[in-house]
């Protein structure tokens, strides 16, 4: 298929740029920081949540969903009605829970605290959602108060990072094979055995937020 999805800089800017504001004028519109602005502008964060999202689409004077299904290009080749079925699916957002606890099975209880909207080119995970990481056991790869996307079907190798619940606590380590054995590493070198782990999950993206 000859489209491409457009990404949330290209959209940002657009808009901006339509409306004739500085990033500064939609800094103050949208309450957004000009700085973070600036760096989903030129491509340095990849995803934002779905509360950012809707305070640029106020700040720009558009709703929400126009906002979010702008990265969706119109320039398409004649498409058969299956290509325009799987465009139409592709270009739906995805909204990734955020939790601070482990939900081991559906329905147990946990809550999450936000949702982070992902935009998708392609068939992605189906299995995924974040945590609200406390603390910087991972720092500099992970960093308090920042949001890791996990993939609960995806396949863990050594030297992975994974969020990991162990004896009823959320951990984020390394996962490493030493000696021949599974481990949960910290940057401090504290470890875990694997086996003690109720359950596991890869960490695919890091979404760190500016304020």
């Amino acid at each position: 298929m000859a489209s491409d999805e457009r990404s949330i800089q290209e959209t940002i800017r657009r808009f901006r740029e339509e409306k004739g504001l500085s990033q500064s004028n939609l800094s103050k519109l949208s309450g957004v920081d000009r700085g973070y602005i600036n760096q989903l502008e030129h491509g340095k964060v990849h995803s934002i949540t779905l509360r950012t999202a809707r305070l640029l689409a106020r700040g720009l004077g558009i709703s929400a969903d126009a906002f979010l299904r702008d990265h969706l290009r119109g320039d398409h080749h004649q498409e058969t009605s299956e290509e325009i079925l799987e465009r139409l699916r592709l270009a739906q957002p995805v909204s990734v829970p955020v939790y601070t606890e482990f939900p081991i099975h559906a329905g147990d209880g946990v809550e999450p605290v936000e949702y982070v909207y992902r935009a998708r080119t392609r068939p992605g995970p189906k299995n995924i959602e974040g945590y609200l990481i406390s603390g910087d056991s991972m720092a500099p790869h992970v960093m308090d108060n920042d949001i890791v996307i996990v993939d609960r079907d995806g396949q863990i190798d050594n030297g992975d990072i994974v969020v990991a619940l162990v004896r009823g606590r959320l951990h984020i380590n390394w996962f490493k094979m030493i000696g021949g054995k599974p481990w949960l590493v910290s940057k401090y070198g504290g470890k875990i055995k694997f086996k003690e782990c109720q359950v596991a999950a890869l960490v695919i993206e890091v979404i760190r937020r500016l304020k």
